[in-house]
């Protein structure tokens, strides 16, 4: 049978649950709580302790690791390496580091960074400890200054570092030579600095250095300090013998710059924090500078001036009292001439001034040329041909002054020695080509014929034995003559005189007796004129025989 459904039980209604809280804190929950506290403090403390993200620039990641290769001052880690990558032109490397929070306040204009590798100079070995760790950069901390975050890297480690006692300077040179940073330099031998930077000069007309002296040394370097490069061996020969002079071996290799204070420059102030000194090429031009005074004239030679150049010395009795500034050729288009300007300078301090007369510096060398100073040309060295210029006194020649209608004032000059003798040489050779050599040649050639056919004929010889005879009766006339006749006429001469005398006193009886106006007294008279013109004649003949003796053989001569 089937059920319907009132014959279903019916089922009584379910209770409801009921839920109880728990009244504690689970300590399940402490765990990730504590894990969000330990990331917070993780956060705060990266935060606090990274500083500033940096690039430095590269020319080369040699040794460089990302991740790995660290930033260290005094061996302190303040960085690390992150990324590096090359620039769009791929000429350069950018570095990009995390630097320390502690040295960000120091990343500044003047903080420097440089990669230290094993390195090997003259005179000093560094980094050897990257050879087993690896190349690192080193930094050297700005001192003040706007921060940047971008920085020029250096390839070579700086020379001196900061706050290192001393004093810096600054020098001025025509070129480099061998010089470079970390060049050493010198005080009386002794190693007391060294070049910190080179650069060229703003002008483009020479080279800057800046050097460091470091303390005490530093105060030895006075304003009348002189500085030269000591680079290279400086050799001398003189009649001392030969003399090298370096101050050692990492100069002789890598160059050296040494300076001095004269004696009578110990006085001088202190110099400036903006003072430059010049670097002389050698000890010599440094000495040669504390002349200051200097005084520049024009040279004008007519000659040729090969083996002249700039730098040679201009001597008074061999003492150098100037050199060489310039040489140069200057052409005249209206003349079509060319003229060679030689500038010198002159440094009258070099002249010592004596006597009572206070003669002011600057008018010295007009005072020596109104007396006879002349420049020549002079070689100096025969094997180079150098030459230089001498002033000499030249009194016999003709007065000359100082002429300044030119840029600067022009002294007198004179030709060199050789000049003058090829000048000589060149009159003789001209004389010579004027002679008629062509005719004076035909002359010695006919006279050459005729002698030649005198000797072939028996002419010659008679005519030799004529002279000969001719020559020995003119020696007898005159031994003749000597012997015989002269002595007959001087004794002639003699009596005649006798005569002359005893006229006179018969002369004078006969006036007594007879008086003026007598005949006998004139014919007397007349006897003695006749008598006085006689020995006149004698007195004549006796005369012209001493004279011309051959004239008894040849007789009287043309006198006309």
């Amino acid at each position: 049978m089937n059920q319907t459904p009132t014959d279903t039980p019916v089922l009584s209604p379910m209770p409801e649950p009921e839920i109880q809280r728990g009244k504690r804190f689970s300590i399940v929950w402490l765990i990730p709580l504590v894990a969000v506290l330990i990331g917070c403090w993780l956060v705060v403390k990266t935060i606090r302790e990274t500083g500033p993200t940096i690039t430095v620039v590269f020319k080369s990641a040699e040794g460089l690791v990302p991740g790995k290769t660290e930033i260290k001052y005094k061996d302190v880690t303040v960085g690390k390496v992150q990324r590096i990558q090359l620039s769009a032109d791929l000429t350069q490397v950018y570095v990009t580091a995390a630097m320390s929070r502690e040295v960000s306040a120091h990343l500044t204009q003047d903080t420097l960074f440089w990669v230290v590798r094993a390195r090997l100079a003259v005179g000093e070995v560094s980094g050897i400890s990257t050879l087993l760790s690896g190349a690192y950069i080193g930094m050297m901390p700005g001192t003040g200054g706007k921060a940047i975050h971008r920085f020029e890297g250096r390839e070579k480690p700086p020379a001196i570092f900061r706050n290192t006692p001393g004093r810096q300077f600054n020098l001025r040179a025509e070129q480099l030579g061998s010089l470079d940073i970390g060049s050493p330099v010198y005080y009386r031998q002794v190693k007391v600095g060294r070049v910190i930077n080179v650069d060229m000069a703003a002008d483009g007309t020479g080279v800057s250095l800046e050097i460091f002296v470091e303390a005490p040394y530093d105060k030895q370097v006075k304003r009348g300090s002189r500085f030269y490069n000591a680079s290279g061996l400086n050799v001398k020969i003189g009649a001392d013998g030969v003399r090298i002079d370096t101050p050692s071996l990492a100069s002789l290799l890598v160059g050296g710059i040494s300076f001095f204070t004269a004696d009578n420059l110990k006085t001088a102030p202190p110099p400036t924090a903006n003072h430059t000194f010049a670097l002389h090429d050698n000890r010599d031009a440094a000495n040669a500078a504390i002349f200051s005074y200097r005084e520049y004239y024009l040279l004008y030679f007519e000659e040729t001036v090969r083996g002249l150049s700039p730098g040679v010395p201009v001597d008074l009795y061999g003492i150098k009292i100037g050199e060489v500034i310039s040489i140069r050729l200057l052409f005249d288009q209206d003349k079509l001439t060319f003229r060679i300007p030689v500038l010198i300078s002159i440094e009258p301090d070099r002249i010592e001034l004596a006597g009572e007369l206070a003669m002011p510096e600057y008018n010295v060398v007009e005072k020596l040329v109104e007396k006879g100073l002349r420049a020549q040309q002079r070689t100096g060295n025969l094997l180079t041909g150098q030459c230089y210029v001498s002033m000499h006194f030249q009194p016999e020649g003709e007065p000359q002054a100082i002429r300044r209608d030119d840029v600067y004032p022009v002294l007198p000059t004179i030709p060199n020695a050789v000049e003058e003798i090829v000048a000589t040489a060149r009159q003789m050779l001209n004389r010579f080509n004027d002679l008629s050599l062509e005719e004076t040649l035909v002359d010695i050639r006919e006279a050459a014929r005729e002698v030649k056919a005198m000797t072939g004929s028996n002419t010659l010889e008679s005519a030799i034995k004529n002279i000969d005879q001719s020559f020995a009766e003119l020696k007898k006339v005159t031994s003749d003559l000597n012997q015989g006749t002269l002595p007959k006429v001087n004794g002639m001469l003699d009596q005649a005189r006798e005569t002359l005398a005893r006229g006179e006193q018969t002369l004078a009886t006969a006036n007594i007796v007879l008086g003026e106006g007598a005949p006998a007294v004139y014919n007397l008279n007349r006897l003695l004129l006749e008598l006085q013109e006689a020995a006149r004649a004698v007195e004549a003949l006796a005369d012209y025989l001493e004279r011309h003796p051959d004239s008894i053989v040849f007789g009287k001569g043309d006198e006309g």
